[in-house]
């Protein structure tokens, strides 16, 4: 049975056709409009973690997609770190334990490699950087990782000269600083899916920038990874669709209840909710 939870009406996207889910299942699958897909020349993708089968099934449904992904925290670098320090603990401590950890970090560092350096298409960059200007919550990320982390702002990264981009955000708290920026290149963008997370501390933020940005939020999806504070779930995740089609005429459709039947739990053990707005 499912748990109802009211959510403030500014999350309550359009009615659209057109709707897929592009990734694994749960977590890591986002929804987004399919004609958005085929008609995107540049993916964007910030925080891909280890999870990078959005990008996969991206380039599958259009393999002219230029593909840029970003995050600091994964990359040759960390897999070398990762493979040297297991291969240490399996010399010093032969075990069959510690001896499929190591085929595990290699199996991993594998595929990123097939599909980052190895793929039969030669658009993917990966760029192990954070994109942020505050780089004070990375402190202790050196200790923690065994190098030091480097970082890029997204003004960087994009630019008015690059169209027809698809946006995908996952960065664990970093999106809020980046909103502004995202306005002002939604002329650029053709769609955008962003988690966002403390919800609950950064509704009014998140109420502004669906209001300003120039994309039509298509879906809500809450992520039950998240626990619910205050009766709002602390971390959601927003669909925006620059399809064409869609016009914005005042009798355009809500949803008003969720989930559509694409949706799937991040956690598949998880609540499962009852979404409508007010």
């Amino acid at each position: 049975m499912k748990e109802p939870i009211v959510l403030p009406n500014f999350l309550n996207p359009y009615q659209v056709k057109n709707l897929i889910r592009l990734g694994k299942a749960n977590d890591g699958g986002y929804i987004v409009n399919a004609q958005d897909v085929i008609n995107t020349m540049n993916l964007i993708s910030l925080g891909i973690s280890f999870d990078y089968s959005f990008e996969e099934e991206f380039l599958k449904m259009n393999n002219n997609t230029n593909i840029r992904t970003f995050d600091g925290s994964v990359g040759f670098k960390y897999y070398r770190k990762k493979c040297k320090h297991r291969l240490k603990i399996f010399l010093l401590k032969p075990n069959l334990k510690n001896f499929m950890d190591v085929l595990y970090g290699l199996n991993l560092l594998l595929k990123f490699s097939i599909f980052f350096k190895f793929n039969l298409y030669t658009k993917i960059i990966h760029t192990e950087k954070f994109v942020t200007s505050d780089h004070s919550i990375f402190r202790d990320f050196e200790k923690g990782y065994g190098y030091k982390p480097e970082f890029i702002e997204f003004k960087d990264i994009i630019s008015h000269n690059l169209n027809s981009t698809f946006l995908s955000i996952d960065i664990e708290g970093g999106e809020y600083e980046l909103l502004e920026d995202i306005c002002s290149f939604s002329k650029n963008l053709i769609g955008l899916n962003i988690e966002f997370h403390d919800v609950q501390d950064n509704l009014e933020k998140i109420k502004l920038f669906i209001n300003k940005f120039g994309l039509l939020l298509v879906h809500t999806h809450i992520n039950n990874f998240g626990p619910i504070i205050n009766g709002v779930p602390s971390v959601i995740e927003l669909s925006f669709s620059g399809n064409s089609e869609i016009d914005r005429f005042p009798n355009q459709k809500l949803v008003n209840s969720l989930p559509i039947k694409l949706d799937q739990l991040n956690n598949a053990d998880g609540t499962d909710y009852l979404v409508t707005f007010n």
